[in-house]
């Protein structure tokens, strides 16, 4: 929850900068539903504060769609209530969780190979601006260490495994790669490492999500973010 309230108040703070890539999200994600069979319900992982989801499209899929994530804020709540086609479900998309927290050692430990999320019974399944947010539960970012690096780089790859292994077409949304400017200065950091994702994007953009003085002032941050469409 603080991770989404933070998310929140930058939102508000930079409704402008994060503009485009909030509705390139949308029109991508629009774009696609013609690949959803009509008779199965759209899927959406990462549904979050809904900022970058085309709900009145989602609703209008003849099977409806169903939002999933950790946490669904009391906002996104109140927003869905009013799209009658549009389910949600608080899940664990990691498995792993649990099993981390839990653990003495939780860096002894590997998540699982690949993710447990619902393999059949939908149209479409959206995996929307979170494969780069789902080690964050268990690794710095960028990672501090080699097991920090290897507990990310597993994660993120159970995850786009399950994508392929679905029944249905899988759209891919991510950032890949983070960019931070501070004067002259520029350092570029991996988010997902590109030999995770399945080949070249269908498009890419970039998403300004800390314009110069939002994370520490004179330094400006934006993330490369591209679409895949998994098992057409």
């Amino acid at each position: 929850m603080r991770e989404l309230a933070g998310i929140a108040g930058r939102h508000r703070r930079q409704k402008k900068a994060w503009a485009p890539h909030l509705q390139h999200t949308k029109e991508c994600i629009s774009a696609h539903l013609h690949e959803a069979d009509a008779n199965e319900p759209v899927l959406v992982l990462g549904a979050g504060l809904c900022l970058d989801l085309p709900l009145d499209a989602l609703n209008a899929h003849p099977a409806g769609a169903l939002l999933v994530d950790a946490v669904l804020p009391r906002r996104s709540k109140r927003l869905l209530a009013g799209y009658a086609n549009i389910e949600t479900e608080c899940a664990d998309l990691t498995g792993f969780l649990e099993t981390f927290t839990a653990a003495e050692d939780p860096f002894g430990l590997r998540p699982p190979k690949i993710a447990p999320m619902p393999l059949a019974g939908y149209g479409l399944a959206v995996s929307c601006n979170i494969l780069s947010q789902l080690p964050l539960a268990f690794a710095a970012s960028p990672p501090l260490n080699d097991a920090e690096q290897e507990l990310t780089t597993r994660v993120q790859k159970a995850h786009v495994r399950a994508l392929m292994a679905m029944g249905c077409p899988a759209l891919l949304i991510t950032d890949y790669q983070r960019v931070e400017t501070h004067g002259d200065h520029k350092h570029v950091f991996t988010s997902v490492d590109r030999d995770l994702l399945p080949g070249d994007p269908l498009e890419e953009w970039q998403w300004h999500i800390a314009p110069t003085g939002e994370a520490e002032r004179g330094r400006d941050i934006t993330l490369n973010v591209g679409a895949w469409l998994l098992g057409r």
